[in-house]
C-alpha cells in the first residue's frame, strides 16, 4: 500500500494582480470561476509546509525545479537541470551511462524563436515536435561548426542535445519554459562569455535558415527549428531519494529520481492509473503539468478546464483514497509564476472539520495569497 503520495502541480495558481501584463481584474475573475471542491477541502485541512517568500520576478528557474532541487539536497538558487535531464534521456534511449558523478553538462536545445511586433519570443520547446531524422539532419548541418569550435555534442534524444558545461564558461541561463511566450531579451544567457555563446547561436541560426528540414516542415504547416537555447548547466552530484517510485515524463524529475535510486515509470493520466492499492511503493511522487501551457499562453478558459479536470481526475480520488485509508498522507506542491507552496494532509486531518471554518476555510483566498509576491 502507498503510504504517502506527493503531487507537484505547476502553474496551478492564478496570476497575481499586476503580474507581467496581467490586468488586475483577471485574477479575481479566475478565482470566482475556479471550482475545485476536492482540492479546496484538502488544502484547508492540510498543514502548510515550505513556501517561497522571495520577491524576485526574474528568477531563471521554475518554482517546481527549485522545489525538486531542494528536496534532492541540491542548490536551489542556481538549478542544474541539464546533467540530470541527460541521465534520463540516455536511460530512455537504452544508452550506457558512464560514471556520472561530477560530470558537467549543459542542454543545447533546438527551439523555435519568432518575431513579434518589436521583440523576439521563444516557443515552448515541446511544441516543435522534432523528429529523429530531422534532428540528425540538423546536427549534420552544424557538425563542421561544432568541430571548429572543439565542442563535443551528445544527442541522446532528438529534442535535447548536450554539451560540456564549461563550453561557454559560467553562464546564467534560463529554463526554456520560464522564457516561453515572453520577450526573450531579459532571459538571454549572461556571463563573461555570453558574446561567444551568442555568436555561436547566430551561426547555427544562419546555417539552419533555409535548410531542407525547415523548408519541409514549413511546407507541412509546421514551425521551423530555427535556433538553439542553452540552459541548465551544472554537475551531477549525489542526491537524496525523492520517493520510492517517481512517475513522470519530465526529464529533470526522472533524472533526479534515477540518480537518487527511485523506481521510475511514465506519467499516469489519472489517479485511477496510479495503482496505489496494490503497489509496493511506500511513497510515490508525480508531476501534473497539464495546466502549464494554458497558463503560459494566458488561455484562461483552457486553464480553468485543465484545473477542473485535475480536480475530478486527481484531487477528488486522492481525497477519497485518504478517507478510505488507501493512502495515509498526501503532499501537494502548488506553483505559480514565481513561487511554490507545499501542503501536507493526513487521513486524520480530514476529521478536523474546524480547519475548514472561518478565514482558514477560504481556499480561494489561499490561492490568491500564493499568487502574490510574498
Amino acid at each position: 500500500m502507498t503510504t504517502h503520495l506527493t503531487l507537484i502541480v505547476p502553474f496551478s495558481v492564478p496570476p497575481g494582480a499586476g503580474d507581467d501584463a496581467t490586468d488586475d481584474v483577471v485574477p479575481g475573475a479566475l478565482l470566482r470561476q475556479l471550482e475545485l471542491p476536492a482540492l479546496g477541502k484538502l488544502l484547508t485541512r492540510a498543514t502548510p509546509g515550505p513556501r517561497e517568500t522571495h520577491d524576485d520576478p526574474y528568477l531563471r528557474s521554475l518554482p517546481q525545479e527549485r522545489w525538486l532541487a531542494a528536496r534532492a539536497g541540491l542548490d536551489a538558487a542556481q538549478v542544474a537541470t541539464a546533467p540530470y535531464m541527460r541521465l534520463a534521456d540516455r536511460a530512455a534511449g537504452g544508452l550506457p551511462s558512464e560514471a556520472e558523478e561530477g560530470a558537467g553538462w549543459a542542454c543545447l536545445q533546438p527551439v523555435h524563436i519568432h518575431a513579434a511586433r518589436d521583440h523576439l519570443v521563444l516557443l515552448h520547446p515541446d511544441q516543435i515536435e522534432i523528429r529523429a531524422e530531422e534532428a540528425e539532419a540538423l546536427r549534420a548541418a552544424v557538425a563542421d561548426l561544432l568541430d571548429e569550435a572543439g565542442i563535443r555534442l551528445d544527442a541522446p534524444q532528438p529534442a535535447r542535445w548536450y554539451v560540456p558545461e564549461n563550453t561557454f564558461g559560467e553562464l546564467l541561463a534560463t529554463t526554456p519554459v520560464r522564457a516561453t511566450g515572453r520577450n526573450i531579451d531579459i532571459w538571454m544567457q549572461a556571463g563573461a562569455r555570453a558574446r561567444d555563446w551568442r555568436r555561436f547561436q547566430n551561426e547555427i541560426q544562419m546555417t539552419w535558415h533555409g535548410h531542407p528540414v525547415n523548408e519541409a516542415r514549413e511546407a507541412e504547416g509546421r514551425l521551423p527549428v530555427n535556433s538553439v537555447w542553452l540552459h541548465g548547466g551544472g554537475r551531477v552530484q549525489t542526491v537524496r531519494k525523492l520517493a520510492d517510485t517517481v512517475l513522470s515524463d519530465d526529464p529533470y524529475l526522472i533524472g533526479l529520481a534515477l540518480a537518487g535510486g527511485s523506481q521510475v515509470g511514465p506519467q499516469p493520466a489519472r489517479f485511477a492509473d496510479l495503482g496505489t492499492s496494490d503497489g509496493q511503493a511506500d511513497s510515490v511522487l508525480t508531476l501534473l503539468d497539464s495546466a502549464t501551457e494554458a497558463h503560459i499562453a494566458a488561455d484562461w478558459g483552457l486553464w480553468l478546464e485543465r484545473m477542473h479536470a485535475l480536480d475530478a481526475e486527481w484531487f477528488q480520488p486522492v481525497l477519497d483514497a485518504l478517507t478510505a485509508g488507501q493512502i495515509q498522507s498526501a503532499t501537494f506542491v502548488l506553483g505559480g509564476e514565481n513561487h511554490f507552496a507545499e501542503f501536507t494532509v493526513t487521513r486524520a486531518d480530514l476529521r478536523k472539520f474546524w480547519r475548514g471554518l472561518g478565514a482558514r476555510g477560504d481556499w480561494r483566498a489561499l490561492l490568491s495569497n500564493l499568487a502574490m509576491a510574498a
